[in-house]
């Protein structure tokens, strides 16, 4: 077992300052925290209620608009129809009343040829007579055929004594000029009449011509 031994310990005071600091009673701290009571964020803000998904309805402005165009289409539709059906009907209407017209006047002309008919047959049924009753007859037949031409409008071609036209007239021979004492190109004989209606020829006039 050991001795006990004293040992010396030598004490150091604080400084003048540092006694003064110690010397102050210490400040108690609580180191327990306060605690704030507060309502739970979950008890403060309600819950939401749950989303439904709503159906998508139907856009009621597009399909009136729809409806519209379908009933203007539909209403263009039955007026073209209507239109169509109408242009038929005249164009009958027309080609019927053209067939009428024709038929009309290919009736009147035949009537109007009954005359010169009638009148050929009278000369020919008068029996044994003299040339200057058949020339009368005769002559009287062609006054008739030229007022039925004329009442159609058909017009004779001059051709007698005028110069050659082409357009006009229609060049069966030539004989010279020398032996007709007429200028060239100059009609001196019609074989044939010719006739038109208007500006239109209805037909050439033979014609013999000097060169």
């Amino acid at each position: 077992m050991y001795p006990r031994m004293r040992v010396p310990i030598r004490v150091r005071q604080a400084p003048v300052a540092a006694r003064r600091f110690t010397d102050r009673a210490p400040e108690v701290v609580d180191a327990t925290p306060t605690v704030i009571e507060r309502t739970p964020v979950a008890e403060a803000i309600p819950p939401a209620p749950p989303r439904r998904l709503k159906r998508a309805e139907p856009n009621r402005e597009a399909q009136k608009s729809k409806a519209q165009e379908q009933g203007e289409l539909e209403m263009w539709r039955d007026r073209a129809q209507r239109l169509q059906a109408e242009m038929e009907n005249f164009r009958k209407r027309q080609q019927r009343l053209a067939d009428e017209r024709i038929a009309a006047d290919r009736e009147r002309l035949l009537r109007s040829f009954l005359e010169v008919s009638d009148n050929l047959e009278r000369a020919l049924s008068a029996g044994e007579t003299d040339a200057a009753s058949l020339r009368q007859g005769v002559d009287l037949t062609h006054q008739a055929m030229a007022r039925l031409l004329k009442q159609e409008g058909a017009e004779l071609v001059q051709a007698q004594g005028q110069p050659f036209d082409p357009t006009w007239h229609e060049a069966v021979s030539t004989v010279p000029c020398q032996h007709t004492e007429t200028e060239p190109d100059t009609v001196v004989e019609v074989l044939q009449a010719g006739y038109r209606v208007g500006d239109r020829l209805l037909r050439p006039a033979r014609v013999i011509v000097a060169t």
